[in-house]
């Protein structure tokens, strides 16, 4: 198993031969030293979940912890490392890591799929609630399903609701990334802890994530992080960063699609956002690390627009910066400016598909041809 150190100097924890966004992916490029690498697992490890859940209860989801034993953590981060380290999820989506399970570990993990199904279905009964979103104290698994063969079914289902006919390549394109993210948001939608073993197994930030928490076993507190299912519009993610206990700047969370809603009433969710922020958040963490990046959702079908928080992410150049730039802008998401800078993508962008893996972008070109009006045309005219 690869330690974190060498993970780290290999740039990018597992460096990828194509371009890809993962917003909250934690970019590693240029953490040398020693001293360095314990800092940032430091500062990971300082807004995991159970740092401020307590403190911000009554503005995020309902949750639960399932404690994560140090020696589960290991066996995660040793299938993956066995069966999937070094395949992009076209192929982890072929490999069934129950076929390749020794009899010891695969008795654990019945046991320990035992114990969350029981805690899971606890909690449902208690919120009334009918599926969960299962997460880890850092990251949740959002990137497994692009590693499990039921994506693409659900992929296809939402673009072949979409009218097509009569759009620009880019707004086509627009509609295609966002069909994506939003079957990427559906397929975490869990009810079963198979579905969600299943994810953590599959997924690179979860071994990214477990791979730091055992390298300061002084610190080790995993938790299973189960959270009332909430749905949230692709849209209405928005990426917060907040300097010296001030919000400095807002971005459109998922910023490869346009959305003319977003676009169109930017000023609504500034003040929305900020607000929100200034009179909840900010007292409550007061006392909470002066420097890091909050995620927020807004959901519409409510009176007023409700306001979550989703997460919290170290603020570090490892936490993707959305639509502001570490290298060039630092010192506006520092605090240089007088307001908060919100920015949103403006209108649909030409070449977002270039941003996805290959195996999304391979999904849709073969989704593409199956639509009747696509079936004679030259593919290279939509851009492929």
């Amino acid at each position: 198993m690869a330690s974190l150190e060498e993970q780290l100097r290999a740039v990018k924890l597992k460096k990828s031969l194509e371009p890809q966004k993962d917003f909250s992916s934690p970019k590693t490029a240029g953490y040398i030293s020693q001293e360095e690498i314990q800092s940032y697992q430091m500062s990971v490890l300082d807004v995991n979940t159970e740092e401020w859940f307590e403190l911000l209860e009554d503005y995020t989801f309902p949750s639960r912890y399932v404690p994560i034993d140090i020696e589960d953590a290991k066996l995660f981060v040793s299938i993956y490392d066995r069966l999937y380290a070094k395949h992009d999820p076209s192929v982890i989506a072929t490999i069934d890591w129950r076929e390749h399970l020794s009899s010891v570990e695969s008795k654990r993990i019945k046991y320990l799929c035992s114990c969350l199904q029981e805690e899971m279905d606890s909690f449902l009964v208690d919120k009334g609630a009918e599926f969960a979103f299962v997460k880890l104290s850092s990251r949740s698994p959002k990137d497994a399903p692009m590693a499990q063969s039921r994506f693409k079914q659900m992929y296809q289902n939402l673009i072949s609701q979409e009218h097509l006919m009569n759009l620009t390549q880019v707004e086509i394109e627009n509609l295609q990334v966002t069909s994506l993210l939003k079957a990427a948001f559906q397929a975490l939608k869990m009810k079963f802890a198979d579905d969600v073993i299943d994810c953590c197994v599959r997924s690179e930030r979860v071994y990214q994530d477990l791979l730091l928490a055992l390298a300061l076993p002084s610190r080790f507190r995993e938790n299973w992080i189960v959270r009332q299912f909430v749905d949230i519009d692709v849209d209405m993610e928005f990426r917060g960063f907040v300097h010296q206990q001030r919000l400095t700047a807002l971005s459109q969370y998922n910023y490869l699609i346009y959305s003319e809603r977003l676009a169109n009433n930017k000023d609504f969710y500034t003040r929305t956002i900020s607000t929100f922020f200034e009179r909840n958040i900010k007292p409550k963490l007061s006392n909470f690390v002066k420097d890091y990046i909050i995620d927020f959702a807004v959901c519409e079908d409510v009176p007023g627009a409700k306001v979550w928080v989703i997460e919290i992410n170290p603020f570090l150049i490892t936490t993707d910066a959305a639509l502001f730039s570490w290298e060039h802008e630092r010192n506006l998401l520092e605090g240089s400016g007088d307001h908060v800078e919100f920015r949103v993508v403006e209108k649909p962008r030409h070449g977002a598909k270039a941003m996805l893996p290959m195996g999304m972008k391979e999904m849709i070109r073969e989704n593409i041809c199956t639509f009747p009006f696509f079936k004679n045309c030259v593919i290279t005219h939509f851009g492929f």
